[in-house]
């Protein structure tokens, strides 16, 4: 069957695959949302659905002050010895000269059971990825970053390699340099494989902006030296302006129980005059075919396709696009679906759906600005088109306590919809405040939507190519507009200042810049894509 990319929409970019029997999984970076790295499953390469979150209980994942874009990347996934490998980067600092990086692994025999505390492995770099050789030895790769501010220095220094002892539980040789990539540069997120006799480096190169791409290289010797596909890079979009699946890079490939080949890879997708990509970097999927021992794309060239043909499937639905995109969630079970995410830290440090049963409760925390306590639960954007709708119970004191519907790229840019009170008039209103790389306005202008406090609230964000209207009403079926539309495509890595690595995702919150002791209580939130 032939299926659209991105087979995942949303931001999941840096995606890892492997394959067990029948099943494929798939690892993709979060960065600072928690719960960390989410694995998907699929029989088709086409369905996927959450299926672990191997990270969730980790006493080590606390990425509280971090900075925007740092925290989890590039996970990588394997299968061999009759468990899973789980090899990734916490990043605590990423600005100037330094990363400062932690590299570690956890394993598990069940892709959903319990995974095993993480070991750390180094620091001298980020996205190392585990190569499992024929001979039962296990060695870790990644990129060594070099900090110093000399004149000629590369800051990516090659990519090194080291044993790992499973008996002793750590890398036991010192990084040997392996391969300083190509002409391209920014050589990253590598992926070691071996077929035929050859071992082959597979890596991402050209920045994470319209340059990337991933090259390929082989050598007879693990240690190398490795030798440039003449096909290289096998792709990229940077040629290709009008290619819909910009920014292609970063990956790695998979077999099929039938033998065929695919590679997956990120993805952006723009949108209007601007080209924004609010969805951020998403995960797309590319035929492989081998010629004179060397992976191309099966088309014969490196430009990523939109279309793709997979295996048939059993399954009802014939096209890609990944997890469940709608979301109508009631609160009513103990914990929230798959597609919730937070930022920093834990959801029972903010959340709880046992207080007020049948609701969700979001105590108020720091500002949207805080990379510290934000109490922020969200889900992706998945389309430029949606609805997003909510109802909640909240009585302000002050009009230093809020809560409300977010859209949200990350500190530096969002837009939000929110209940509060008034001094003047000691009433309860609705208003809107947006922040625009820092700069934090009121667009309304003090002209907002009044209530009294016996009335329910009802929030929508109202999401038309990428342009939002925001709205409210008091009884669940008329809804009055406030303010303008805002211009949604902001919420992208090509506008927000800085380090931006994830996407746009749409969201519940609550404020309290007072006491830190008051609450909103939510009684549902549905995420609904509409027609452009």
């Amino acid at each position: 069957m032939k299926i659209q990319n991105p087979i995942i929409s949303g931001f999941h970019p840096d995606p890892c695959i492997c394959r067990v029997e029948d099943t494929y999984y798939l690892a993709t970076s979060t960065f600072e949302w928690y719960p960390g790295v989410e694995i998907l499953s699929s029989h088709d390469l086409a369905h996927w659905t959450i299926v672990s979150r191997p990270l969730i209980d980790k006493k080590h994942l606390n990425l509280r002050g971090i900075p925007d874009s740092a925290g989890i990347w590039a996970p990588a996934l394997s299968y061999s010895d009759g468990k899973f490998w789980l090899v990734y980067t916490i990043a605590y600092q990423i600005d100037g000269n330094y990363k400062d990086v932690k590299n570690y692994l956890t394993t598990s025999s069940t892709i959903n059971g319990e995974w095993s505390d993480p070991i750390f492995l180094n620091a001298s770099g980020f996205d190392p990825s585990l190569f499992h050789d024929d001979d039962g030895k296990k060695y870790i790769i990644n990129p060594r970053w070099d900090y110093r501010p000399l004149p000629s220095k590369t800051k990516f220094s090659g990519l090194v390699l080291q044993e790992y002892d499973l008996m002793d539980r750590k890398l036991i040789s010192e990084p040997v340099l392996i391969h300083k990539g190509s002409a391209v540069g920014g050589t990253e997120g590598p992926h070691l494989m071996k077929k035929d006799g050859w071992y082959y480096i597979l890596a991402a190169e050209g920045g994470t902006g319209r340059h990337h791409s991933i090259s390929v290289s082989r050598s007879k010797n693990l240690f190398g030296p490795y030798e440039l596909s003449p096909f290289s890079p096998l792709i990229t979009a940077y040629h290709y302006p009008d290619n819909p699946l910009q920014k292609s890079g970063h990956g790695n490939l998979v077999q099929s129980p039938t033998g065929d080949w695919y590679l997956v890879h990120l993805c952006s997708r723009y949108y209007g005059s601007g080209q924004f990509s609010p969805l951020g970097r998403e995960t797309a999927l590319q035929e492989i075919v081998w010629e004179y021992g060397w992976p191309r794309l099966r088309h014969g060239s490196n430009e990523p396709q939109v279309t793709v043909q997979v295996p048939e499937s059993s399954e009802t639905e014939t096209n890609g696009g990944g997890t469940t995109n709608n979301t109508y969630e009631t609160f009513e079970k103990p914990t929230l679906g798959a597609e919730w995410i937070t930022l920093r830290t834990p959801f029972e440090e903010k959340i709880s759906l046992i207080e007020n049963p049948g609701k969700l409760r979001i105590h108020g925390g720091d500002s949207l600005t805080s990379v510290f306590n934000q109490s922020l639960v969200a889900r992706r954007w998945q389309s430029v088109n949606f609805l997003a709708e909510t109802s909640l119970d909240f009585n302000p004191e002050t009009y230093q306590q809020l809560a409300g519907l977010v859209c949200y790229y990350n500190t530096k840019c969002w837009i939000f919809l929110g209940v509060s009170r008034d001094e003047h008039s000691g009433r309860r209103v609705v208003s809107i405040t947006t922040n625009d790389n820092g700069t934090i306005t009121e667009p309304l202008r003090g002209l907002y939507g009044y209530l009294n406090d016996s009335e329910p609230v009802f929030l929508q964000m109202n999401v038309q190519n990428a342009k939002i209207r925001c709205l409210y009403g008091t009884d669940g079926r008329s809804f009055t507009p406030l303010g303008e539309w805002f211009d949604g495509q902001k919420l992208s890595d090509q506008h927000v200042s800085g380090w931006a690595y994830t996407g746009a995702v749409v969201g519940l919150t609550a404020i309290d810049f007072d006491t830190k002791n008051s609450y909103a209580d939510f009684d549902y939130f549905q995420y609904k894509e509409t027609q452009k």
